[in-house]
């Protein structure tokens, strides 16, 4: 019922993440997994987020609306406008992506997309929250071991 407005909201945010992602590694050692552990954080998701909603078209969304709550739109005719931005916005994740060194093409953004339409089901939730709780213990273990390490080197 959304009318594509949250694939394309989902696209133009992919856009300006992998721009950010650009911008804080060129011309540093930053790997793409340092990105993410380091420096990406709530705050930074939340910039991010302001960028590619001033994408959204208010085409868009009168498309998005019109079958919702009709006389609320002016100018009933507009038809099929929530696809005009896909064929760019996905041209310029994989042109981004691309100039980061990553192997992508159009389908893996239509299926990044689509994968987190998918609402998780309960197991998958709690599969997915332990996993996480594991990585955060192992990476714990790792840190106290170093530091262990460095205090006494003997036990190298």
């Amino acid at each position: 019922m959304d009318q594509q407005a949250i694939s394309n909201f989902k696209k133009l945010y992919a856009r300006a993440l992998f721009q950010q992602i650009f911008e804080v590694t060129k011309g540093t050692n930053f790997t793409l997994q340092e990105f993410w552990k380091d420096y990406f954080q709530v705050t930074n998701c939340l910039k991010v987020i302001h960028k590619p909603w001033d994408g959204v078209t208010k085409r868009t969304l009168n498309s998005t609306w019109r079958k919702l709550w009709p006389h609320c739109i002016l100018g009933h005719d507009l038809e099929g406008l929530a696809h005009e931005q896909q064929p760019l916005v996905v041209d310029e994740i994989v042109s981004s992506g691309k100039t980061m060194g990553l192997e992508v093409n159009e389908d893996d953004v239509q299926e990044l997309v689509e994968e987190h339409g998918q609402e998780l089901i309960t197991h998958e939730q709690m599969d997915l929250h332990c996993e996480q709780q594991q990585g955060v213990m192992e990476e714990i273990s790792s840190a106290e071991e170093r530091r262990k390490r460095q205090r006494n080197p003997s036990l190298q």
